[in-house]
């Protein structure tokens, strides 16, 4: 998914440009793709 808000990667501490591709962590904040620590869920 794609960031539509800037905010604050929780894993790394880097900011979550718009548009950036991000995803959720074990813990359900929202982080940078290449962050997360589960595995992309697909449909």
């Amino acid at each position: 998914m794609k960031a539509r808000f800037n905010g604050i990667c929780v894993e790394c501490g880097e900011k979550i440009k718009v548009g950036r591709e991000i995803l959720k962590n074990s813990k359900g904040k929202w982080v940078h793709k290449a962050c997360s620590d589960i595995e992309e869920e697909l449909p």
